[in-house]
């Protein structure tokens, strides 16, 4: 297999990070909407997808976000020509249900359009003439909570009814793998219903996760066999590093020996462990980096307190020089009246406590 036509697979962040790689496949971000959107599988051109860098999204967002931004070409229902429009895939994997979510896809909307519209501009289309292309925001949970439907804008004001209709509206498609049936996931036969799969079964204990391990690598097996070898090595990549990431450490290498025995595939055997020695080796580099810093901070902690200490000590001597000028300063003046300046600041500038004494 040829490594360096495919681009690095991530490490870190996992999953975001990893699901983003993912999705760099047409042919898997098909495989998803099959499962959360089948509506709009037809009516759009997955040949002529287009990723969007997510530079629009600001910093504190862009490295937690799980969210892959594409543009498409879709044929409307009606027949009409063909257009260009937005698909906003944001996978969310937050324990809990986040009620501000609405508010964070407008923003993520309108920055997206904004950076259309910026893009006209730069190429001098009159402002008249400039058009923003339709948005598809797919939201896809993953949580262990509850969470029946997204909520909208309004539900996050305190609004007069009669103000309600001046509230931004919008529709958007909300899938909670969680409660979703085995063939929704596995709806429409491909294999990357078996990765949402993992993170619906997550919380299974070893035996009946095992199962589902194993029927997603002889899934990714069948690709291998057809001859898609890098869809099928993106898959496998992801399967070993939520092992590696998502599982007990006492558990993982029964895992990935499942993983192995259904590959039937000496290369991707041998594939499979590179990538779980990988990910095992960045983890204890991680370990021990998180461990230096750890050990760092104690020590400037330590510091902290040490040096509070001697500043305690310190101001105390401190305190000592100052009283005694002050004490000696006044046993002057009672005894020759005012003093001359420089006398004054011959005294001041003493701070050794025995000549003070003295």
């Amino acid at each position: 297999m040829d490594h360096d036509a495919l681009p690095r697979p991530p490490l870190h962040d996992f999953p975001d990070a990893s699901i983003r790689w993912l999705l760099q496949s047409p042919a898997n971000v098909r495989g998803l909407l099959l499962a959360v959107a089948p509506e709009v599988v037809d009516r759009l051109d997955f040949a002529r997808l287009r990723p969007v860098p997510r530079t629009f999204i600001h910093d504190s967002f862009r490295e937690r976000e799980a969210d892959t931004v594409f543009h498409a070409r879709y044929r409307p229902l009606d027949g009409s020509e063909e257009r260009d429009v937005w698909l906003y895939l944001l996978l969310e994997y937050q324990s809990n249900p986040d009620p501000l979510l609405p508010f964070r896809l407008l923003y993520y909307m309108v920055h997206l359009w904004e950076s259309e519209r910026r893009e006209q501009a730069e190429r001098n289309v009159p402002e008249g003439r400039q058009r923003l292309s339709p948005m598809l925001p797919i939201v896809v949970y993953t949580g262990s909570r509850p969470w029946e439907r997204l909520g909208s804008i309004a539900e996050l004001c305190e609004v007069p009814r009669e103000l309600a209709g001046f509230l931004p509206r919008f529709d958007s498609v909300f899938f909670n793998v969680g409660t979703a049936p085995v063939e929704r996931l596995q709806a429409g036969g491909d294999p990357i219903g078996e990765v949402l799969r993992l993170f619906r079964d997550e919380a299974l204990p070893t035996p009946p996760f095992a199962l589902d391990v194993d029927q997603a690598s002889r899934r990714f097996g069948e690709l291998l066999r057809k001859g898609e070898r890098e869809r099928a090595w993106r898959l496998i990549w992801f399967v070993v590093g939520f092992i590696r990431n998502r599982r007990p450490s006492d558990e993982q290498e029964l895992l990935l020996e499942v993983v192995r025995r259904a590959m039937h595939d000496e290369e991707m055997i041998r594939e499979v462990n590179i990538m779980a020695k990988t990910f095992a080796e960045d983890q204890l580099e991680r370990g021990k980096a998180i461990g230096t810093e750890l050990g760092m901070e104690r020590g400037k902690e330590l510091g902290k307190e040490l040096g509070k200490e001697l500043g305690k000590e310190q101001g105390r001597e401190l305190g000592k020089t100052e009283a005694k000028r002050e004490t000696l300063l006044e046993q002057m003046r009672l005894k020759f009246g005012p003093l001359p300046a420089e006398v004054e600041a011959r005294v001041t500038g003493l701070t050794d406590l025995a000549r003070l004494n003295e």
